[in-house]
Protein backbone atom coordinates (compact mmCIF):
# COMPACT_ATOMS: atom_id res chain seq x y z
CA UNK A 1 0.00 0.00 0.00
CA UNK A 2 3.03 1.96 0.97
CA UNK A 3 4.44 2.03 -2.21
CA UNK A 4 1.06 2.46 -4.27
CA UNK A 5 0.69 6.05 -2.20
CA UNK A 6 4.59 6.54 -3.20
CA UNK A 7 4.00 5.61 -6.62
CA UNK A 8 0.94 7.80 -7.12
CA UNK A 9 2.74 10.60 -5.13
CA UNK A 10 5.46 10.35 -7.98
CA UNK A 11 3.24 10.15 -11.05
CA UNK A 12 1.39 13.91 -9.68
CA UNK A 13 4.35 15.16 -9.28
CA UNK A 14 5.40 14.50 -12.74
CA UNK A 15 1.92 15.24 -14.16
CA UNK A 16 2.06 18.89 -12.14
CA UNK A 17 6.02 19.44 -13.94
CA UNK A 18 4.14 19.03 -17.21
CA UNK A 19 1.00 21.16 -16.94
CA UNK A 20 3.09 24.07 -15.60
CA UNK A 21 6.32 23.34 -17.37
CA UNK A 22 8.59 23.32 -13.73
CA UNK A 23 11.81 22.40 -13.73
CA UNK A 24 11.89 22.22 -10.09
CA UNK A 25 8.58 19.86 -9.95
CA UNK A 26 10.30 17.75 -12.75
CA UNK A 27 13.55 17.69 -10.50
CA UNK A 28 11.53 16.58 -7.38
CA UNK A 29 10.27 14.20 -9.87
CA UNK A 30 13.53 12.34 -10.86
CA UNK A 31 14.86 12.71 -6.68
CA UNK A 32 11.43 10.44 -6.00
CA UNK A 33 12.39 8.02 -9.02
CA UNK A 34 16.05 7.97 -7.21
CA UNK A 35 15.07 7.43 -3.94
CA UNK A 36 12.42 4.87 -4.92
CA UNK A 37 15.18 2.70 -6.70
CA UNK A 38 17.26 3.02 -4.07
CA UNK A 39 15.14 2.26 -0.85
CA UNK A 40 15.25 -1.10 -3.05
CA UNK A 41 18.59 -1.74 -2.27
CA UNK A 42 18.51 -0.26 1.30
CA UNK A 43 17.29 -3.33 3.30
CA UNK A 44 19.71 -5.76 1.91
CA UNK A 45 22.19 -3.72 2.52
CA UNK A 46 21.04 -3.00 6.58
CA UNK A 47 20.96 -7.08 6.48
CA UNK A 48 24.66 -7.07 5.43
CA UNK A 49 25.70 -4.76 8.27
CA UNK A 50 23.89 -6.26 11.90
CA UNK A 51 25.12 -8.71 14.21
CA UNK A 52 23.13 -10.00 16.83
CA UNK A 53 23.83 -11.85 20.30
CA UNK A 54 21.34 -13.22 22.77
CA UNK A 55 21.77 -13.10 26.85
CA UNK A 56 20.01 -14.69 29.31
CA UNK A 57 20.74 -12.77 32.70
CA UNK A 58 20.88 -14.95 35.62
CA UNK A 59 20.28 -13.32 39.56
CA UNK A 60 22.67 -13.48 41.53
CA UNK A 61 20.50 -16.37 43.34
CA UNK A 62 19.47 -18.45 40.07
CA UNK A 63 16.79 -17.85 37.91
CA UNK A 64 13.33 -19.01 39.98
CA UNK A 65 10.09 -20.07 38.21
CA UNK A 66 7.04 -17.40 38.45
CA UNK A 67 10.00 -14.46 38.76
CA UNK A 68 10.88 -12.14 36.00
CA UNK A 69 13.69 -13.58 34.02
CA UNK A 70 15.38 -10.83 32.22
CA UNK A 71 16.85 -11.04 28.70
CA UNK A 72 19.10 -8.61 26.62
CA UNK A 73 19.31 -8.25 22.89
CA UNK A 74 22.61 -6.88 21.41
CA UNK A 75 22.19 -5.20 17.89
CA UNK A 76 25.85 -4.13 16.38
CA UNK A 77 25.45 -1.96 13.47
CA UNK A 78 28.65 -2.10 11.12
CA UNK A 79 27.59 0.09 8.30
CA UNK A 80 27.98 3.66 7.42
CA UNK A 81 23.56 4.53 7.51
CA UNK A 82 21.67 4.39 10.63
CA UNK A 83 18.76 1.44 10.52
CA UNK A 84 15.47 3.48 11.65
CA UNK A 85 13.60 0.13 12.41
CA UNK A 86 14.65 -3.38 12.63
CA UNK A 87 11.83 -6.35 13.86
CA UNK A 88 13.23 -9.22 15.83
CA UNK A 89 10.92 -12.53 15.97
CA UNK A 90 11.23 -14.14 18.79
CA UNK A 91 10.27 -17.76 20.66
CA UNK A 92 11.31 -18.82 23.96
CA UNK A 93 9.72 -22.21 25.30
CA UNK A 94 10.45 -24.73 28.46
CA UNK A 95 12.67 -27.89 26.75
CA UNK A 96 11.03 -30.33 29.81
CA UNK A 97 8.01 -29.83 27.95
CA UNK A 98 7.09 -32.85 26.35
CA UNK A 99 5.14 -30.73 23.92
CA UNK A 100 7.69 -29.60 21.32
CA UNK A 101 5.75 -27.16 19.96
CA UNK A 102 4.63 -25.31 22.88
CA UNK A 103 6.12 -21.89 22.06
CA UNK A 104 5.49 -18.33 22.58
CA UNK A 105 6.54 -15.76 20.28
CA UNK A 106 7.58 -12.11 20.89
CA UNK A 107 8.56 -9.45 18.40
CA UNK A 108 10.47 -6.53 19.46
CA UNK A 109 11.22 -3.30 17.34
CA UNK A 110 14.09 -1.28 17.53
CA UNK A 111 16.39 1.25 15.90
CA UNK A 112 20.49 1.60 15.87
CA UNK A 113 22.83 4.41 14.43
CA UNK A 114 25.61 3.90 12.20
CA UNK A 115 28.55 2.07 13.58
CA UNK A 116 26.97 1.64 17.01
CA UNK A 117 25.30 -0.76 19.39
CA UNK A 118 22.05 -1.03 21.11
CA UNK A 119 20.65 -3.19 23.84
CA UNK A 120 16.76 -4.37 23.63
CA UNK A 121 15.56 -5.80 27.38
CA UNK A 122 12.69 -8.22 27.62
CA UNK A 123 11.47 -10.05 30.31
CA UNK A 124 9.86 -13.64 30.76
CA UNK A 125 8.46 -15.18 33.62
CA UNK A 126 7.60 -19.09 33.84
CA UNK A 127 4.94 -21.20 35.81
CA UNK A 128 7.26 -23.85 35.73
CA UNK A 129 10.63 -24.84 36.75
CA UNK A 130 12.79 -26.54 34.00
CA UNK A 131 15.22 -25.03 31.11
CA UNK A 132 13.83 -21.98 29.46
CA UNK A 133 15.17 -21.37 26.36
CA UNK A 134 14.89 -18.00 24.09
CA UNK A 135 15.48 -18.26 20.15
CA UNK A 136 15.64 -14.90 17.66
CA UNK A 137 14.16 -16.64 14.95
CA UNK A 138 14.08 -14.33 12.71
CA UNK A 139 15.07 -10.96 11.42
CA UNK A 140 13.76 -8.11 9.27
CA UNK A 141 14.51 -4.57 8.35
CA UNK A 142 12.70 -1.37 6.55
CA UNK A 143 14.00 1.34 4.64
CA UNK A 144 13.73 5.11 5.23
CA UNK A 145 10.02 5.40 3.38
CA UNK A 146 9.00 1.43 5.02
CA UNK A 147 8.24 0.82 1.13
CA UNK A 148 11.05 -2.56 0.88
CA UNK A 149 12.00 -5.02 3.65
CA UNK A 150 13.76 -7.82 3.52
CA UNK A 151 14.43 -10.67 5.82
CA UNK A 152 16.03 -13.64 7.26
CA UNK A 153 16.31 -16.19 9.04
CA UNK A 154 18.02 -16.65 12.73
CA UNK A 155 18.94 -19.06 14.57
CA UNK A 156 20.63 -17.75 17.72
CA UNK A 157 19.57 -18.67 21.18
CA UNK A 158 20.64 -18.74 24.94
CA UNK A 159 19.21 -21.27 27.94
CA UNK A 160 19.00 -20.53 31.61
CA UNK A 161 17.47 -23.02 34.39
CA UNK A 162 14.69 -22.11 36.04
CA UNK A 163 15.20 -23.26 39.86
CA UNK A 164 12.14 -23.97 41.80
CA UNK A 165 10.85 -21.37 44.61
CA UNK A 166 11.79 -21.91 47.53
CA UNK A 167 9.62 -23.21 49.99
CA UNK A 168 9.35 -24.12 53.51
CA UNK A 169 8.16 -28.12 54.60
CA UNK A 170 8.66 -29.51 57.86
CA UNK A 171 9.46 -33.14 58.46
CA UNK A 172 10.17 -34.91 61.98
CA UNK A 173 12.73 -37.67 63.10
CA UNK A 174 15.81 -36.37 61.17
CA UNK A 175 17.41 -35.04 64.72
CA UNK A 176 19.38 -37.99 65.31
CA UNK A 177 21.53 -37.75 62.26
CA UNK A 178 22.41 -33.96 63.17
CA UNK A 179 26.09 -33.81 62.43
CA UNK A 180 29.00 -32.53 64.91
CA UNK A 181 29.20 -28.78 63.54
CA UNK A 182 33.40 -28.50 64.19
CA UNK A 183 36.04 -30.37 65.45
CA UNK A 184 35.72 -28.33 68.91
CA UNK A 185 32.77 -30.48 69.93
CA UNK A 186 34.49 -33.95 69.29
CA UNK A 187 35.80 -35.66 72.47
CA UNK A 188 39.28 -34.97 73.32
CA UNK A 189 40.17 -38.23 74.19
CA UNK A 190 39.25 -39.04 70.61
CA UNK A 191 41.79 -36.49 69.02
CA UNK A 192 44.69 -37.10 71.84
CA UNK A 193 44.47 -40.90 72.16
CA UNK A 194 43.32 -42.18 68.56
CA UNK A 195 42.78 -39.77 65.41
CA UNK A 196 40.22 -40.17 63.36
CA UNK A 197 40.28 -41.94 59.85
CA UNK A 198 40.15 -40.04 57.00
CA UNK A 199 38.42 -40.43 54.37
CA UNK A 200 38.56 -37.91 51.83
CA UNK A 201 38.89 -34.12 51.07
CA UNK A 202 36.96 -31.12 50.03
CA UNK A 203 37.51 -27.33 49.20
CA UNK A 204 37.96 -25.20 52.30
CA UNK A 205 34.11 -23.67 53.44
CA UNK A 206 33.76 -20.38 56.08
CA UNK A 207 33.49 -22.02 59.17
CA UNK A 208 36.05 -25.27 59.66
CA UNK A 209 38.56 -26.17 61.84
CA UNK A 210 42.04 -25.31 60.84
CA UNK A 211 42.76 -28.67 62.54
CA UNK A 212 41.12 -30.25 59.56
CA UNK A 213 43.01 -28.82 57.04
CA UNK A 214 45.17 -30.80 54.55
CA UNK A 215 48.05 -28.84 54.39
CA UNK A 216 50.24 -30.94 51.92
CA UNK A 217 47.59 -30.47 49.53
CA UNK A 218 46.69 -27.35 50.06
CA UNK A 219 50.02 -26.36 49.72
CA UNK A 220 50.54 -27.81 45.94
CA UNK A 221 47.24 -26.76 44.94
CA UNK A 222 47.35 -23.26 46.56
CA UNK A 223 44.02 -23.53 47.81
CA UNK A 224 42.91 -24.85 51.27
CA UNK A 225 41.21 -28.35 51.44
CA UNK A 226 39.62 -29.74 54.40
CA UNK A 227 40.32 -33.52 55.63
CA UNK A 228 36.84 -35.36 56.00
CA UNK A 229 36.78 -38.30 58.61
CA UNK A 230 35.08 -42.09 58.02
CA UNK A 231 32.72 -40.76 61.29
CA UNK A 232 31.41 -37.98 59.69
CA UNK A 233 30.39 -40.00 56.61
CA UNK A 234 28.73 -42.19 58.51
CA UNK A 235 26.81 -39.77 60.18
CA UNK A 236 25.33 -38.29 56.78
CA UNK A 237 22.27 -38.84 55.35
CA UNK A 238 21.09 -40.13 51.61
CA UNK A 239 18.49 -38.93 49.21
CA UNK A 240 17.24 -41.20 46.39
CA UNK A 241 15.34 -39.43 43.96
CA UNK A 242 13.58 -42.31 41.90
CA UNK A 243 12.90 -40.69 38.71
CA UNK A 244 11.15 -44.35 37.44
CA UNK A 245 7.80 -43.24 35.54
CA UNK A 246 4.77 -44.74 34.31
CA UNK A 247 3.77 -43.53 31.59
CA UNK A 248 5.24 -39.95 29.93
CA UNK A 249 5.53 -37.15 33.09
CA UNK A 250 4.02 -34.10 31.96
CA UNK A 251 5.37 -30.13 32.25
CA UNK A 252 3.59 -30.15 36.07
CA UNK A 253 4.45 -33.55 37.61
CA UNK A 254 8.13 -33.00 36.64
CA UNK A 255 7.79 -29.45 37.83
CA UNK A 256 6.16 -30.73 41.30
CA UNK A 257 8.98 -33.33 41.59
CA UNK A 258 11.77 -30.83 41.37
CA UNK A 259 10.27 -28.59 43.54
CA UNK A 260 9.74 -31.33 46.47
CA UNK A 261 13.12 -32.46 45.72
CA UNK A 262 14.70 -29.03 46.47
CA UNK A 263 12.44 -28.03 49.62
CA UNK A 264 13.71 -31.51 51.34
CA UNK A 265 17.19 -31.22 50.26
CA UNK A 266 16.67 -27.81 52.70
CA UNK A 267 15.72 -28.99 55.49
CA UNK A 268 19.30 -31.32 55.38
CA UNK A 269 20.89 -27.99 55.11
CA UNK A 270 19.26 -26.38 57.87
CA UNK A 271 19.38 -28.64 60.47
CA UNK A 272 22.99 -29.64 59.66
CA UNK A 273 22.95 -32.35 58.46
CA UNK A 274 25.23 -33.40 55.60
CA UNK A 275 23.11 -34.90 52.59
CA UNK A 276 24.32 -36.90 49.48
CA UNK A 277 21.49 -36.64 46.77
CA UNK A 278 21.63 -39.33 44.24
CA UNK A 279 20.02 -40.14 41.12
CA UNK A 280 20.09 -42.73 38.08
CA UNK A 281 21.07 -41.15 34.75
CA UNK A 282 19.09 -43.35 32.44
CA UNK A 283 20.73 -41.48 29.11
CA UNK A 284 24.33 -42.25 30.59
CA UNK A 285 23.24 -45.16 32.53
CA UNK A 286 25.01 -44.17 35.81
CA UNK A 287 24.77 -43.17 39.09
CA UNK A 288 24.65 -39.00 39.83
CA UNK A 289 25.90 -38.50 43.58
CA UNK A 290 25.98 -35.02 44.85
CA UNK A 291 27.21 -33.95 48.16
CA UNK A 292 24.84 -30.89 49.70
CA UNK A 293 25.69 -29.15 52.76
CA UNK A 294 25.46 -25.96 51.85
CA UNK A 295 23.15 -23.42 49.95
CA UNK A 296 25.54 -22.79 47.32
CA UNK A 297 25.47 -27.01 46.98
CA UNK A 298 21.76 -26.89 46.92
CA UNK A 299 21.71 -24.75 43.65
CA UNK A 300 24.09 -27.02 42.05
CA UNK A 301 22.34 -30.24 42.83
CA UNK A 302 19.04 -29.19 41.69
CA UNK A 303 20.40 -27.49 38.57
CA UNK A 304 22.24 -30.36 37.89
CA UNK A 305 18.86 -32.26 38.55
CA UNK A 306 16.56 -29.97 36.55
CA UNK A 307 18.82 -30.10 33.71
CA UNK A 308 20.53 -33.84 33.21
CA UNK A 309 17.71 -35.93 34.48
CA UNK A 310 14.84 -37.69 32.81
CA UNK A 311 12.14 -40.07 33.54
CA UNK A 312 12.35 -43.19 32.93
CA UNK A 313 10.54 -46.94 32.90
CA UNK A 314 9.86 -48.39 35.72
CA UNK A 315 11.92 -51.45 35.24
CA UNK A 316 15.44 -49.02 33.91
CA UNK A 317 18.66 -48.82 36.52
CA UNK A 318 17.57 -51.35 38.88
CA UNK A 319 21.07 -53.07 39.19
CA UNK A 320 22.81 -49.83 39.65
CA UNK A 321 20.33 -48.65 42.29
CA UNK A 322 20.66 -52.13 44.42
CA UNK A 323 24.59 -51.44 44.38
CA UNK A 324 24.31 -48.06 45.42
CA UNK A 325 22.09 -48.69 48.69
CA UNK A 326 24.39 -51.49 49.55
CA UNK A 327 27.24 -48.79 49.92
CA UNK A 328 25.13 -46.46 52.75
CA UNK A 329 23.53 -49.30 55.12
CA UNK A 330 25.06 -47.11 57.62
CA UNK A 331 23.86 -43.55 56.72
CA UNK A 332 19.85 -42.44 56.86
CA UNK A 333 18.50 -42.77 53.68
CA UNK A 334 15.34 -41.24 52.33
CA UNK A 335 13.37 -41.71 48.95
CA UNK A 336 11.26 -39.38 46.99
CA UNK A 337 10.13 -41.18 44.00
CA UNK A 338 7.43 -39.81 41.28
CA UNK A 339 4.05 -40.48 43.25
CA UNK A 340 5.56 -37.22 45.65
CA UNK A 341 6.02 -39.70 48.49
CA UNK A 342 8.78 -39.52 50.71
CA UNK A 343 9.55 -42.65 51.68
CA UNK A 344 12.46 -44.44 54.16
CA UNK A 345 12.90 -47.33 56.53
CA UNK A 346 10.26 -49.35 54.02
CA UNK A 347 7.29 -46.76 55.03
CA UNK A 348 5.96 -44.01 54.02
CA UNK A 349 7.00 -40.67 55.89
CA UNK A 350 5.36 -37.93 53.65
CA UNK A 351 2.64 -37.90 50.98
CA UNK A 352 2.64 -35.04 48.96
CA UNK A 353 0.01 -36.15 46.36
CA UNK A 354 -3.26 -34.71 47.90
CA UNK A 355 -2.10 -31.25 48.24
CA UNK A 356 -1.04 -31.35 44.63
CA UNK A 357 -4.05 -32.43 43.01
CA UNK A 358 -5.80 -29.76 45.05
CA UNK A 359 -3.07 -27.25 43.82
CA UNK A 360 -3.50 -28.44 40.10
CA UNK A 361 -7.34 -28.31 40.29
CA UNK A 362 -7.53 -24.81 41.45
CA UNK A 363 -4.48 -23.43 39.09
CA UNK A 364 -7.32 -25.21 36.01
CA UNK A 365 -10.24 -23.32 37.51
CA UNK A 366 -8.35 -19.94 37.84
Amino acid sequence: MRKIVYLAFSLLTFYLAGVYRLDVLMFLFFTEILLFAGSCFLPGYFLKNLDLQIRLEEGENGSRKNEPVSGKIIVRNRGRLPVTLFILSLTYRNLKNPEKNQETKLNLKGYVSARDVTEMQFQIVSQYCGILQCRIRELRVYDYFRLFRKKKAVNLQDTQVLLPERKEIELQGLEEFRNIEDAGDRPSDLWEKRPPDVDDVREYQKGDAMRDIHWKLSARNDELFIKTYREDVIRQASLFLDLRYEGNARLREMDAFFELADSIIRIFVRDKIHLRVWWYDAAGKAMVVMQVSEEADIRRAVEELIRNARFYAETGGDDAIQLYESQIQETMSLCLNTKFQLTGRGEVLADFAKDLERRWSSDSLS
